[in-house]
């Protein structure tokens, strides 16, 4: 596992998040690394490819939807002859409403939004615009928002102003990161940059890469599926 904040803690390159390409797991989480000797968390970025050849994949995505799915729950360690307990939340996608060859799916048990977890590694959030779009015949599109992160030394203001999106990832020696994301018909945009920190604010709208599986359930299921209202 590679360290640094801003590095893939698989392959150790540098991670842009892009919805549908990469993701942070936060610290916060408690993903359980079970697969390591010292039996400590996963925390930090990844990029799906990496993840998708991962020899600890399945392992992972245990964990990752027992996070996911369920309600939170205790787990306890031995350290040096003492128990231990700390307290692994849940994000309460607990309905699940697709069972596929390449996914399945599941509805916040409280929200309307959507998590499209496939076996090959990969995850998609989605929320009721999305689902829309879907039923309509149309791609499943992340709107973009904001994502900050600490680019390497040696970046200027002027680069980061010049350059688009498939340059900035050759520019991070990334690309091969991303396969096909040029065809989500990304939209990049640089919010803040200051060289002297580092530190950009970007967004990247774009339209996710969902299974096919995942793309014909759900422009049926969006048809009929009843929205969660609550009472005055």
């Amino acid at each position: 596992m590679a360290g640094g904040l801003q590095s893939c803690q698989i392959c150790g390159d540098f991670t842009l998040q892009i919805d549908g390409w990469s993701d942070l797991i936060p610290n916060y989480t408690l993903l359980h690394a079970e697969w390591q000797e010292d039996e400590t968390f996963f925390d930090g970025m990844l990029h799906f490819s990496c993840l998708s050849g991962w020899e600890h994949r399945d392992a992972f995505l245990t964990e990752f939807r027992q996070i996911e799915t369920g309600y939170g729950r205790v787990l306890s360690f031995e350290i040096e002859g003492t128990i231990h307990q700390v307290k692994q939340p849940g994000f309460h996608y607990n309905q699940q409403i697709h069972q596929g060859r390449d996914c399945d799916i599941f509805r916040h048990t409280s929200t309307d939004t959507w998590l499209v977890l496939t076996h090959q590694g990969p995850w998609y959030r989605l929320g009721a615009a999305q689902l829309d779009a879907l039923a309509n015949g149309r791609a499943a599109r992340f709107p973009g928002g904001g994502h900050r992160t600490k680019l390497p030394p040696g970046i200027s203001n002027a680069e980061v102003a010049r350059m688009d999106l498939p340059e900035l990832l050759e520019r991070l020696g990334t690309t091969e990161h991303y396969p096909g994301l040029q065809d989500g018909s990304p939209e990049y945009e640089v919010w803040n940059y200051d060289d002297t920190h580092r530190i950009l604010e970007y967004s990247v709208a774009v339209d996710l890469p969902l299974p096919e599986e995942a793309v014909e359930f759900l422009a049926d299921y969006a048809r009929t599926y009843e929205p969660i209202v609550y009472e005055d």
